[in-house]
């Protein structure tokens, strides 16, 4: 058995990644019980204006947010979340995610992986435009 804290001062830029982030981020691992390492399961640490660029899931994704405010972009227009939140995001659907622009934000990712688990080539729609300051 492992116990592993969410702890927004741990974990690494994802190296792998860094093309698929505009901002700061940080991916904290949490071991697995899982065989085969599916489900894959880890906080990202989003600092204030980091985020994802758009992207889909093929299998879906889970993010349980844990700390901070942050933003979801969806095809309609982005909402904002907050610790407590859970957000079900559905196999092909269009998304980013992270901080505000002025509010970091830690979320647990459970989603699938594999080299194509998620497809990074969409189109970014309003992804630019879209990313204020929520009221509130």
């Amino acid at each position: 058995m492992d116990v592993t804290r969410i702890d927004n001062t741990t974990g690494e830029p994802p190296a792998e990644l860094h093309d698929h982030f505009q901002g700061e981020a940080r991916i904290q691992p949490i071991p697995l019980p899982f065989p085969g390492g599916n489900p894959a399961v880890f906080a990202v640490h989003f600092s204030a204006g980091g985020r994802t660029m758009p992207h889909v899931h093929k299998a879906g994704q889970l993010l349980v947010i844990t700390g901070g405010r942050g933003m979801i972009g969806r095809v309609d227009g982005p909402v904002v979340v907050e610790a407590g939140d859970v957000v079900s995001i559905q196999s092909d659907e269009w998304h980013w995610h992270g901080g505000t622009p002025t509010s970091a934000m830690t979320h647990v990712t459970v989603q699938m992986s594999g080299p194509d688990s998620i497809d990074w080539h969409v189109d970014e729609r309003d992804w630019a435009t879209t990313y204020q300051e929520p009221d509130g």
